[in-house]
């Protein structure tokens, strides 16, 4: 049986559209909150992943992004896509059973990234 568990972080960063005439092409800032999900199988101590190593392995990405501005860390544009599939990335680097990941831009929008 598969299962899947997840940690929410959060982050303040600043960013702007490369897309002439949108109203996000000025520099503007957002407090997000990214869940990591992990699956696989529950291991002898019952646990897919023990929260702390997930914490301990992502902390680093969420905090070279908190405080930023993310165009400068990010290539490309930094669309809530785009920043879900960077840390999506990243966070499976470092952990390697990452299964989603969700990019709360703000409250009621944000985007999924699922292998």
């Amino acid at each position: 049986m598969k299962t899947t568990v997840f940690k929410d972080f959060t982050f303040s960063a600043a960013h702007y559209l490369n897309i002439p005439d949108h109203q996000c092409s000025v520099m503007h800032g957002h407090n997000y909150k990214v869940r990591i999900e992990c699956s696989g199988q529950v291991n002898a101590l019952g646990m897919v992943i023990d929260f702390n190593e997930i914490k301990k392995r992502i902390n680093p990405i969420i905090n070279k992004l908190d405080h930023s501005v993310i165009n400068d860390i990010l290539v490309g544009t930094t669309t809530s896509e785009y920043i879900a599939s960077w840390i999506f990335k990243q966070a499976n680097d470092q952990l390697g059973n990452v299964s989603k990941v969700t990019v709360f831009e703000t409250d009621t929008c944000g985007a999924i990234v699922e292998r």
